[in-house]
């Protein structure tokens, strides 16, 4: 999503984006590519064929820049587009841990991409302190090649007005309900067993609270969810909503966000909430630190604390939906933060043209 948010603010004119997944593409997404004005090409990251046939891309489109977001093997990336000349060699890191390498070959292997995204980079992004730090190096600071770029989000869509009535009736909720939402795709990071105990204990306190889950993902995590609620006796207070196009305004009406990530690289649903007005009750992670240094709403809680001290702050009114909080114009504020997608955009777009950083890599 931050990926078509940046190709809509993309001058088309000054810049011919290609968009190369190696994973598949979600439903739809090629299309609204496209309709900002970018292409997409699918080149699937496999053993054998990966590297002739993103060789063959690099070879026909001669590309100015190629920025890769696929973590260490960036690496990889980079050191095709250096064998083919390409002059802005770009690694991004936008999660603050990956899954573990627990095999001597996964070790090797994961050492090999760091080095060749340190030989063949031309630049090294992180979308957040705690990324750069975690997935890099803690003496980043010290490289000119690295830098701390936010991601940016499009507030527009946080503009349109409220229809509460509207979503309680589609999910067949009181016009009473105290309405808790989460956003996010189901995968270990996002911590949705300890969210279902959590929300239990704000529904033994507050006989009027509702749950919308809203993501997909990996399919036993969602069966071991589905099983917990029922445990909980709480099916008839979450709603296992999939994944959903309209998150904005499932976000405008909902009176808080429970985000109990285990690791983010930067959470950009907690950058939605703030857009939307919504407080958000988040794990202390410092990358959400980092974003309630620039936005406010945000209560960050400990894991480590009980169940019911997460329910405490989750069910007693939080400062965000007072009045004072609404005059402040949520999507003013974040459109005028370093989250603001013009900002994010410009700085992308600076970095492609090679004004940021003009540091040589080796290869």
């Amino acid at each position: 999503m931050r990926t078509l948010d940046l190709v809509r603010y993309v001058d088309s004119e000054r810049f011919d984006v290609c968009v190369c997944t190696v994973a598949g593409v979600v439903d739809g997404f090629s299309r609204e590519i496209e309709a900002a004005g970018g292409r997409v090409v699918e080149i699937p990251y496999d053993l054998f064929r990966f590297g002739r046939r993103f060789a063959k891309l690099l070879r026909e489109e001669r590309f100015d820049a190629v920025h890769s977001h696929l973590y260490y093997q960036s690496g990889n990336i980079l050191r095709y587009a250096a064998r083919y000349r390409v002059p802005i060699r770009i690694a991004h890191f936008r999660t603050s841990n990956e899954r573990p390498r627990t095999t001597w070959r996964r070790k090797l292997e994961g050492h090999l991409l760091r080095r060749w995204i340190r030989r063949y980079a031309t630049d090294i992004l992180a979308v957040s302190e705690e990324a750069m730090a975690k997935a890099w190096c803690e003496n980043w600071r010290d490289d000119p090649r690295c830098r701390v770029v936010y991601n940016g989000l499009d507030p527009q869509p946080f503009e349109t007005p409220s229809d509460r009535d509207g979503v309680l009736a589609e999910f067949s909720m009181p016009a009473s309900a105290f309405l808790c939402i989460h956003v996010g795709r189901m995968a270990a990071a996002k911590n949705h067993l300890r969210l279902i105990d959590i929300f239990a204990a704000v529904v033994r306190r507050r006989d009027d609270a509702y749950l919308l889950l809203v993501g997909f993902g990996n399919p036993g995590i969602e069966e071991a969810v589905r099983r917990r609620v029922n445990e909980l006796g709480l099916t008839e207070r979450v709603r296992f909503c999939g994944m959903r196009k309209d998150v904005p305004r499932l976000l405008k009406v909902s009176d808080v966000m429970i985000f109990p990530s285990r690791w983010e690289g930067l959470p950009g649903v907690v950058l939605e909430a703030c857009a939307a007005g919504v407080p958000v009750v988040a794990s202390d992670l410092q990358t959400v630190r980092e974003i309630a240094q620039h936005l406010p709403g945000i209560e960050i809680v400990s894991l480590d604390d009980s169940d019911e001290s997460w329910a405490s702050r989750i069910a007693r009114p939080i400062g965000g939906r007072d009045a004072a909080y609404r005059s402040q114009t949520p999507v003013s504020r974040l459109r005028e933060s370093v989250f603001g997608i013009e900002n994010y955009a410009s700085t992308i777009c600076s970095i492609w043209d090679g004004q940021q950083f003009a540091t040589p890599a080796g290869g």
